[in-house]
C-alpha cells in the first residue's frame, strides 16, 4: 500500500511556491559532475532536476512502489544512465559513493513526522561529503494561537448532541486530543507567530522538539486552539512558508484543539506549552495552555496529548509492558510458517499448497493461499 496516491503526488508537483523553491534550490546547490541522493524520491521529479543541474550521477531512495513510475520519468527524460534507484528505506541503504548534495521532503504538515529526522542524521552522516549541501538545510517551527470556529464546530457537534437519544459526548476527549490538518486563512490568527522549535539539518538534531511560548492577544476574538507549520530554507536565501496566509501549500497547518473556546482580549496573556516526543515511529503530542484572568484569579488550564486521544484498552497496553510474557496467536503461527516457508528454494506456488495443508481453516483453497503468500512475499522478500 502506498504511502499517498498519484493524485497527491500530482498536487506536490503543482504546488509551485515548494516546487519553484526547490528548483531554484537544486539548480543552486547542484554542480556539474556532483554526485546527488533523492531521499524519498516519490516520482523522481527531484532527481530529474538535479540531473538537468548537471549532476554526474543521481541515487533516488524510494520506499514504495511509485518508484517505478520515477524510473518511468528517468527513461523519458533520457536519465536512466545517471539515475540509480533503490527501493528501500535510506537508512538500509548503501551507497557506492558519498555525495555533493541530498535532497528531501519527507515531511507531513509538520516536519516531525514518523522517522524523517533520524533518515536525514543518517543521510547526512553517511552519505554527504565534507562541505556538502543538505536541502533542506533547516526548518523553522512555527506557532500562533487561532479562531476556528468554523473547524472546530464541525469537529465537535457531531458529538456534542444527542443523535436519537443516544449520549456521544464521551467521544470528546479523545477527539480533543488528537492532531488535525487543514487549511486556515492569516485572519484568523489571533496571535503574532513564534518560534517554538529549528532542525538544522546541517548538525545533529535532537529527535524531540519542545518550546515554551508565551502569546499575547493581537485583538479581541474566541481562541479555539494553537495554530502549528513551518517556514523552511532549503538553500542559502530560498525557502517558502506553510503558515496561514501563504500560498495554499500541499502541507497545510496543524491544528491542535482545546477542550473549550476561550473568550480572550485584546492583550490577553496565554501561556502554552509543546512538546513532540518520537517514541518508537510516531511522535507523543503534548500540549499545556495556561490562561491567567489578572488579580489572583485562577484562568483555564488544559493539559492535554495525543495519548489520552489514543484507543487504547487494558488488554493492548498490558501487550506492551516490559514483563508480560506473549505467545504468539494463530494468525502469528501463520505468519511464523511462512517465514520458514520462504527459504530462497520454494516457489510461491508450492508454499501456497503447504499452507492450504497445514491451515485449512484458514485457507479454503491453496489459490486463496497462493494469496496471503503472495502479500507477504511483496512485503519481506528479496
Amino acid at each position: 500500500m502506498t504511502m499517498y496516491s498519484l493524485s497527491a503526488y500530482g498536487e506536490m508537483i503543482g504546488d509551485s511556491d515548494r516546487f519553484n523553491a526547490y528548483a531554484k534550490a537544486i539548480a543552486s546547490a547542484v554542480r556539474p559532475g556532483d554526485a546527488v541522493v533523492e531521499i524519498g524520491c516519490g516520482p523522481g521529479v527531484f532527481s530529474l532536476l538535479a540531473c538537468l543541474a548537471g549532476a554526474r550521477r543521481v541515487y533516488a531512495i524510494e520506499t514504495e512502489d511509485i518508484i517505478h513510475l520515477a524510473r518511468e520519468l528517468a527513461s523519458a527524460n533520457c536519465f536512466t544512465d545517471r539515475i540509480e534507484f533503490f527501493q528501500s528505506d535510506s537508512r538500509k541503504t548503501q551507497l557506492p559513493e558519498r555525495v555533493n548534495v541530498i535532497v528531501s521532503d519527507i515531511r507531513g504538515a509538520l516536519p516531525l513526522l514518523n522517522h524523517a529526522i533520524p533518515s536525514l542524521e543518517d543521510a547526512r552522516q553517511r552519505f554527504l561529503l565534507p562541505g556538502g549541501a543538505m536541502i533542506p538545510q533547516r526548518d523553522v517551527l512555527r506557532a500562533a494561537l487561532i479562531e476556528a470556529d468554523s473547524f472546530y464546530s464541525g469537529l465537535v457537534s457531531p458529538w456534542q448532541n444527542s443523535v436519537r437519544d443516544t449520549i456521544l459526548s464521551p467521544a470528546l476527549s479523545l477527539l480533543l486530543n488528537r492532531l488535525y490538518t487543514s487549511r486556515f486563512g492569516s485572519e484568523q490568527l489571533l496571535t503574532t507567530a513564534q518560534t517554538w522549535g529549528v532542525l538544522d539539518y546541517t548538525a545533529a538534531n535532537s529527535r524531540s522538539a519542545a518550546g515554551e511560548l508565551l502569546f499575547h492577544a493581537a485583538r479581541s476574538g474566541i481562541a479555539h486552539g494553537v495554530c502549528l507549520w513551518f517556514d523552511t530554507n532549503l538553500f542559502r536565501d530560498i525557502g517558502y512558508s506553510s503558515g496561514p496566509g501563504a500560498d495554499k501549500t500541499v502541507y497545510g497547518q496543524v491544528f491542535l484543539p482545546w477542550p473549550e473556546p476561550v473568550p480572550l482580549t485584546q492583550g490577553q496573556e496565554v501561556q502554552v506549552g509543546l512538546h513532540a516526543d518520537l517514541v518508537g515511529e510516531d511522535y507523543v503530542w503534548r500540549w499545556e495552555v495556561k490562561i491567567p484572568t489578572g488579580g489572583n484569579g485562577a484562568g483555564p488550564q488544559f493539559q492535554q496529548s495525543t495519548l489520552q486521544g489514543a484507543l487504547l484498552t487494558p488488554n493492548s497496553l498490558e501487550r506492551r509492558a516490559a514483563d508480560f510474557v506473549p505467545a504468539l496467536t494463530g494468525e502469528g503461527l501463520l505468519r511464523r510458517r511462512v517465514f520458514e516457508l520462504m527459504d530462497g528454494r520454494a516457489s510461491l506456488q508450492e508454499i501456497a499448497h503447504k499452507l492450504a495443508a497445514e491451515f485449512p481453516q484458514r485457507f479454503s483453497s491453496w489459490q486463496r493461499a497462493l494469496s496471503y503468500a503472495g502479500a507477504v512475499s511483496q512485503e519481506f522478500s528479496r
